[in-house]
C-alpha cells in the first residue's frame, strides 16, 4: 500500500495472516482452539467448585502459595521474581485464600463455559491467559504454557473466534466500546468474509459443526491415548469442512421438490 504524498509504502501483513485472525473463513480453526482450551478449563474449575478444599476455606489454595513461596536451601525456587513472591507473601498473611480461591475456581468454570459456547470470547480468553500468566509466574507449566498461547491467539481473533458460537449472534448487535452495535445505538455489524448463504446451507454447516465438537469433547472426556488423539483429529476434519462449507449439498430445488412430492 503506497501512502499518499509519500516515497515509501505502507508494510503490511500478509493476506492471510490477517485473514487469519479477522476473517470468518477461518473462524473454524478457533472454534477448535476454543474446544481445547474451554474443556480443559471447564473440567479444572468443576474439580474445584466441587471441592470442600477449595470452596470452604481455600486450604488448596493456602498450601499451593506456601509451596510457591517457599525458598528451597539448594537449587532454585518455584517463583523467579521476588516482586511476585511478595504479593503471594502479603495475600497469605492477609489470608486471602479464603476468598481467593472460590474466585479461582469460579473463574476457571466460568472461562471454560464462554469458550465452549463462544460467548464474549475475546474476554474469556484473556482472563483464561491471565490466569495461565499467574501460574506459571508461580512456578507451575504444566499445560500453562500451550493454554496461554492458544488463548492469546483466540484473543487476537475476538471478532471471530466465536462465529460458530453465540458471538455469531451478540457481537453485531452489541459492538465493542469503540464501535457500538444495533442495541447501543450504532447500527448492526458485520464481519469479513461474512456471505449471505441460504438457509439450508446454514444448517447443514451448523450440524456438521455441532457433531465434530460433540465428537471432540467425547473424546477428551471418554478416551485417552492414540484413541483420542485420532478421534480428536477425525473430529477437527469435520469441523473443518464445515467451517469451509465444503460438505456436499442437496441443491435448494431438489430440496424443495422432494419435499413437495
Amino acid at each position: 500500500m503506497e501512502s499518499a504524498g509519500s516515497r515509501w509504502n505502507i508494510l503490511d501483513n500478509p493476506r492471510r495472516v490477517t485473514a487469519l485472525f479477522s476473517s470468518t473463513e477461518f473462524a473454524w480453526v478457533w472454534l477448535i482452539a476454543r474446544v481445547y482450551i474451554g474443556w480443559a478449563w471447564l473440567h479444572a474449575g468443576w474439580e474445584k467448585v466441587t471441592s470442600e478444599r477449595w470452596m470452604a476455606g481455600g486450604s488448596a489454595l493456602q498450601g499451593y502459595w506456601e509451596r510457591a513461596v517457599a525458598i528451597p536451601e539448594t537449587g532454585r525456587p518455584a517463583i523467579t521474581y521476588d516482586w511476585y513472591r511478595d504479593f503471594l507473601v502479603l495475600l497469605l498473611n492477609a489470608e486471602s485464600y479464603t476468598w481467593f480461591a472460590k474466585l479461582v475456581a469460579v473463574g476457571e468454570l466460568l472461562a471454560g463455559v464462554a469458550l465452549l459456547i463462544g460467548i464474549f470470547t475475546g474476554i474469556a480468553a484473556f482472563f483464561g491467559a491471565f490466569m495461565n500468566w499467574n501460574f506459571m509466574l508461580a512456578g507451575s507449566a504444566s499445560t500453562n504454557p500451550v493454554m496461554g498461547i492458544v488463548g492469546i491467539g483466540i484473543m487476537v481473533a475476538w471478532k471471530t473466534a466465536g462465529w460458530w458460537g453465540l458471538d455469531r449472534f451478540i457481537l453485531p448487535y452489541v459492538g465493542a466500546p469503540w464501535q457500538r452495535g444495533a442495541l447501543l445505538g450504532g447500527r448492526r455489524l458485520g464481519l469479513e468474509g461474512q456471505k449471505p448463504i441460504s438457509k439450508g446451507q446454514l444448517v447443514e454447516q451448523w450440524l456438521g459443526i455441532l457433531v465434530g465438537v460433540g465428537l471432540a469433547l467425547f473424546a477428551l472426556i471418554v478416551l485417552s491415548g492414540l484413541l483420542q488423539v485420532a478421534i480428536l483429529l477425525v473430529a477437527g476434519v469435520i469441523v473443518a469442512i464445515a467451517g469451509m462449507g465444503l460438505f456436499p449439498r442437496v441443491p435448494d430445488s431438489v430440496r424443495q421438490t422432494s419435499g413437495s412430492t
